[in-house]
């Protein structure tokens, strides 16, 4: 029984893993990738216009389009849901469109549960929001700014009843954590647990799970969920209360969203009952998704379930100078200064990029200033998006895998509001210069995001991650993703626009005129920095795949030659130490193509759920052929001095051990040689 039920446990895991990978992972780093005049092949087929305009400056005629008949709308959003509910195989969606302090629209689309037939209820339905939690984190923050509790310059190790430590001069404020630019490292490591019991408690995980300080803070952004949790922590130790009650009564109470709540288990037994069911679409069916939880800590990051209706009190609490005039209670979540202060820029790349507000990141497109945030919390979907100076919000959930390719920023659902609402004009094509052939190549080379591992073995992510930047060779630098290729003319030194669109892109050099880094107006929370040529995909896996290679064949050699000894029985082929340097490269053959072969099996370079004892023991084999190379090291000498064999078997032994060596190499680069987790 016991067999069975692990066997049940591995395959939830790795449904819930897979999932995930795709909304809380790829869907960062898609958002970086696939934008600003082109699709992926399967989205452009839903015919959502993919003409992108985010200029700053909002003309006096587009400030009168928008949203304002509430019977066009719901006809737009019926025919839009149909079309991507179709093509993208979503089971149910949820949708509430704010103005002017009303709720304008709040509708359901589809099946909160397929089996039973129960139709998505705008004011009942329960949608996990993902990471749209952390807007309420950023606001509970500011109301303690407000309060004059919290001061975004200090250290936030004067907050915290434990130490970040000092790996740089400069600390960690509020400020960096409300702009994701900490210096936090990314990793996943035991982020989620199969029970609401197995979770440990807040500071005790935190501190055993803190991620390594990998650049001085307010350097360039780097999307961070841990950085969100200590905002969560620090709320909890200021306010005196838990995270869970400040936010239930600073907010939630205050702006009556009474469908709404930080966790799952805090739901009465019967809304937990009714809540709608997540779905992949599998074989031509839909097929319920496996059930999580995510450790206390990670709460603030990314737990909230809320619905339309709630959601669209919310938006009109941070519209309506702070007051919420739906329910007529008048209660501000916000003063009117501190509103107009949250939504204002607190850090940009570069001037001429979209950046970051206070916890809000800028959205803005067709020439209307907005913005947004939008989360996964595999295999709900969620996009929330307002317009302050319009008085408009938008806030749309999907329950099922598909949706996370509709709602990264300026694609997708917001792509086709947009373009139906505020449509852009026309942008003149850009122009190569003339004389920059000659400068083109300092920008040339393979590009990884700022949202890694740098320390742990989840940095192997970063070997399929990377996008590509070249010289096609008529003055304009190609940006190629699996997604698209795109083109850009440089306007100024070191900033780049995209030949027939507004997007830019703009590089930072180090003080020897190197490049290092990319920035993107699409990618306000993420950078990009540029590769050594020893960390590229390319040369990677040329490297692996050849070491595997003569890894195999001596194999094969040492085999024939065991072979060939045993049948000559007993006679004496090779001098003394012969068959003890066989045997050592022999085992760290042996071992390193075990050690592939079980990480191609039961690898998981995304560890949500913690390392399985099995992947341990396969770490193991690593370390044990990296051991045994030191013997092959000494063999190889020894096999020249000594005349083991002839020429040809001495330079096949030379040759293996030289990619035995490589391979050590390759794996404690990537953080794979030992238990690095």
């Amino acid at each position: 029984m016991q067999e069975i039920a692990d066997k049940a446990k591995s395959k939830l895991m790795n449904q819930v893993v897979a999932g995930i990978l795709s909304t809380i992972i790829l869907l960062p780093f898609l958002a970086a990738v696939s934008f600003a005049g082109s699709v992926p092949h399967d989205l452009a087929a839903t015919e959502i216009s993919t003409n992108i305009s985010p200029n700053r400056n909002v003309p006096a005629a587009l400030t009168q389009q928008g949203p304002s008949d509430r019977a066009e709308l719901e006809t737009f959003l019926a025919e839009l849901l149909q079309r991507e509910m179709e093509e993208f195989h979503i089971a149910g969606a949820a949708v509430s469109v704010v103005k002017n302090g009303e709720v304008l629209l709040a509708k359901g689309y589809g099946y909160a549960n397929v089996e039973k037939g129960i139709p998505v209820d705008p004011e009942e339905s329960v949608f996990r929001i993902g990471s749209v939690t952390k807007l309420f984190t950023w606001t509970a923050l500011m109301q303690l700014v407000e309060q004059g509790k919290l001061d975004i310059d200090e250290d936030i190790n004067t907050y915290l009843d434990f130490r970040v430590p000092d790996t740089y001069r400069q600390p960690i404020t509020v400020k960096h954590l409300l702009t994701h630019t900490d210096g936090f490292e990314e990793t996943f490591y035991e982020h989620l647990v199969l029970g609401p019991e197995d979770s440990k408690p807040v500071r005790e995980w935190l501190m055993s799970h803190m991620p390594v300080r990998v650049r001085p803070p307010g350097d360039c952004a780097a999307y961070s969920n841990f950085g969100t949790a200590l905002a969560g922590y620090i709320v909890a130790r200021v306010s005196g209360q838990s995270y869970d009650q400040y936010i239930q009564e600073h907010i939630l109470d205050s702006l009556g969203m009474v469908h709404t709540s930080v966790q799952r288990s805090q739901m009465p037994p019967e809304q937990i009952a009714d809540a709608p069911l997540g779905y992949t679409y599998e074989d031509g069916v839909f097929k319920v998704f496996p059930k999580y939880w995510g450790q206390l800590a990670m709460v603030p990051a990314g737990a909230m379930q809320s619905t339309a209706s709630d959601m669209a009190r919310f938006m009109i609490g941070h519209l309506r100078d702070g007051l919420n005039n739906d329910t007529n209670t008048g209660t501000r979540i916000l003063s009117e200064s501190t509103l107009r202060q949250m939504h204002s820029t607190l850090f940009t790349h570069d001037p001429r990029l979209l950046g970051t507000a206070y916890g809000f990141f800028e959205f803005s497109d067709n020439g209307q200033r907005a913005l947004g945030h939008s989360g996964g919390a595999a295999p709900f979907n969620s996009l929330l998006f307002i317009l302050p100076d319009l008085d408009l919000g938008v806030f749309i959930s999907y329950n099922s895998v598909g949706g996370g390719e509709l709602t990264n920023q300026h694609l997708g659902f917001q792509r086709a509001f947009f373009d139906h609402y505020y449509p852009a004009p026309g942008v003149e094509p850009m122009q190569p210069v003339k004389d920059f052939a000659g400068r083109a190549k300092r920008f040339e080379g393979s590009y990884k995001v700022t949202r890694s591992s740098y320390t742990t073995f989840e940095k192997v992510k970063n070997l399929m991650g990377a996008v590509e930047i070249s010289s096609p060779g008529d003055g304009t630098l190609l940006w190629k993703t699996p997604w698209g290729e795109w083109r850009f003319v440089e306007v100024e030194p070191l900033y780049f626009r995209q030949v027939e669109g507004p997007f830019g892109i703009v590089f930072r050099e180090d003080d020897q005129g190197r490049i290092t880094k990319m920035f993107s107006d699409y990618t306000p929370m993420l950078a990009f920095e540029k590769m050594h040529w020893y960390e590229t995909t390319a040369f990677n896996i040329a490297l692996a795949v050849g070491c595997i290679m003569v890894l195999l064949t001596s194999v094969i050699v040492v085999g024939i030659r065991f072979i060939r000894n045993r049948i000559s029985r007993g006679q004496k082929l090779s001098p003394k130490g012969a068959y003890a340097a066989d045997w050592f490269i022999l085992g760290v053959s042996v071992l390193n193509l075990l050690f592939v072969a079980g990480t191609a099996r039961w690898g998981n370079p995304t560890p949500f759920f913690g390392v399985s004892l099995i992947f341990t023991i396969i770490l193991g084999l690593g370390v044990l052929a990296a051991a045994l190379t030191i013997g092959a090291l000494v063999y190889t000498a020894l096999a020249w001095k000594n005349r083991y064999w002839g020429i040809v078997a001495r330079v096949h032994y030379t040759l293996v051990t030289v990619a035995a060596v490589a391979f050590v190499w390759f794996l404690n680069y990537w953080n794979l040689l030992g238990w690095r987790f």
